[in-house]
């Protein structure tokens, strides 16, 4: 029996490599009057916004700057958020749990603002949306779903029944280390061979995971 299904954002609920991507061109130029053709996708798949900013500054030798840099960041966001949209089958898939009765929350190392707004601007109904601000510690550590955990007033004798959804290895890692059953959500994220061999499950997408709750 399935407790709880709990799910990153980024690339399992919306594909928002796009707009993650323009964003830290755009404060990387603004703040640091650097333009990056290309961006350190291994320094910074799945990472919170503020490890990936003291990264980039590090990496231009600006580390005082990083503040301002993810500051810079977070407002392109808010500018364009007109450019997100939910992942096919998101919506019907949300549909599914509440049917069937199963709490569901999402844990992300983005922006809790950007991930509130995008589901308030796509209507999707959800009771508990954290971000990289609510943590101590953001994934690969497991105090997000722990703290989704919390909310739902699970123990950690539940968790064996807790489905988390992710795409990085960051964020699987942060589910395995929780002692939560893990789908991977295939993305443009680079995960190694051995973390998704520790994974439970493993999709193309979201839509093709609602097969668990519909067999």
């Amino acid at each position: 029996m399935i407790k709880a299904v709990f799910f990153d954002f980024d690339g399992v609920i919306t594909d928002s490599k796009p707009i993650h991507d323009a964003s830290w061109r755009y404060a990387v130029k603004t703040v640091l009057n650097v333009t990056l053709d290309t961006l350190p996708e291994d320094k910074m798949s799945g990472k919170a916004p503020r490890l990936i900013a003291q990264t980039l500054c590090e990496l231009y030798n600006s580390e005082a700057k990083h503040e301002a840099l993810l500051a810079c960041k977070n407002a392109y966001l808010k500018d364009h958020l007109q450019n997100t949209e939910p992942i096919d089958g998101v919506a019907a898939f949300f549909q599914v749990l509440k049917d069937r009765g199963i709490p569901f929350g999402i844990a992300s190392n983005a922006s809790k603002h950007f991930v509130n707004k995008c589901l308030e601007l796509w209507n999707l109904n959800v009771a508990v949306a954290y971000g990289y601000e609510d943590y101590d510690q953001p994934k690969p550590h497991p105090e997000p779903y722990i703290k989704l955990a919390n909310f739902f007033n699970l123990t950690p004798q539940d968790y064996g029944a807790v489905l988390v959804f992710e795409d990085s290895g960051t964020g699987l890692s942060a589910a395995l280390a929780a002692n939560m059953q893990t789908v991977y959500i295939k993305s443009h994220c680079v995960v190694s061979p051995h973390t998704i061999a520790a994974t439970n499950y493993s999709y193309p997408s979201v839509l093709d995971a609602v097969e668990l709750f519909t067999k």
